[in-house]
């Protein structure tokens, strides 16, 4: 078990995880043009993997798992890393690097939600108006589809991306109980990173493209690797262990602002209103469903008031 920490060091690690994530949505929409989805994937796992292992040996030695203590571990590989990012990779193969950052913006929102209804929270009214703007701020963005390289179908598939990953993050909590995050996250990487190779070699007659051994390229895919994917897993599933799923979120609301500016930034792509106006929508959204700020007070007289109504 790893010791409790200060607030201070879990909030610096979790905003670290919030600035690697922002910009790794753009960094992996870069290297899908050097390198095929579904093999850019099993590469970016094995090098983080690469990494993982060894720290984790040396830190812990070869640590024996029970049957019991494997089952979030493999939960963890399937949801939060296999499936997620099989659909994060070819997500954002096929729609702009804004529009991926801003449906990843709703894991806070979908990670408090579905915390409701795993762990029996009770289902508030802030959640559901959290619900509702941070659907309308998805919709205004799939269906205001003005960016170039966006698409209907890419904008769906980083929505499973985001589904996959909620689903995986509800099993670290369960896994960081009774084994080091380290381990969790070392562990799980080496599962998924195994799956992801043999689902490479039947599917990729190629695995890069032309330049893809260029400086930059490389630059950006060890960046990807090692730090976005394998360090912010590793603090992710230390913030989760620490403080729990839904305080951990809190702090993903700023990954869609470092990823919007890093897609304009990077990648020169244009914003428009509609992304501004969904930015705003999410960030209340996922801000309201977490409790970071608290729902209006005439929202609460009017609830009081249609309750009163109704039972009389």
């Amino acid at each position: 078990m790893t010791k409790k920490m200060a607030n201070s060091q879990i909030y610096f690690l979790l905003t670290m995880v919030v600035l690697l994530w922002g910009v790794n949505a753009v960094s992996i929409k870069y290297l899908t043009g050097f390198f095929p989805p579904l093999a850019l994937a099993p590469i970016r796992l094995c090098l983080a993997s690469g990494l993982l292992l060894p720290i984790a040996f040396r830190h812990h030695g070869y640590q024996k798992l029970s049957w019991e203590e494997w089952l979030p571990i493999i939960g963890i590989a399937i949801f939060c890393i296999f499936l997620h990012q099989i659909a994060l990779t070819m997500g954002l193969s096929a729609t702009s690097g804004t529009h991926a950052v801003l449906i990843l913006g709703l894991n806070p929102l979908f990670i408090t939600t579905l915390a409701s209804f795993v762990l029996k929270e009770a289902f508030t009214w802030a959640k559901g108006l959290a619900i509702l703007l941070g659907f309308s701020g998805l919709l205004l963005v799939v269906t205001g589809n003005t960016q170039s390289g966006a698409t209907l179908a890419g904008d769906g598939v980083m929505l499973i991306a985001t589904i996959t990953f909620v689903i995986g993050s509800l099993f670290v909590k369960k896994a960081t109980l009774t084994v080091s995050p380290l381990i969790v996250t070392a562990y799980s990487h080496a599962l998924a990173s195994i799956g992801l190779l043999i689902l490479g070699l039947y599917t990729n007659p190629v695995w890069n493209y032309p330049g893809s051994f260029g400086l930059w390229p490389i630059a950006v895919l060890l960046f990807s690797s090692f730090l976005s994917t394998a360090l912010g897993a590793l603090w992710w599933n230390t913030g989760i262990q620490q403080i729990g799923a839904s305080t951990a979120s809190l702090f993903q609301n700023g990954a869609p602002i470092v990823g919007i500016l890093a897609s304009a930034l990077f990648l020169g792509e244009q914003l428009s209103w509609n992304h501004l106006a969904a930015l705003v929508l999410v960030l209340l959204g996922v801000s309201l469903g977490t409790g970071a700020i608290q729902i209006p007070a005439c929202f609460v007289l009017l609830r009081a008031q249609f309750s009163k109504a109704t039972k009389t």
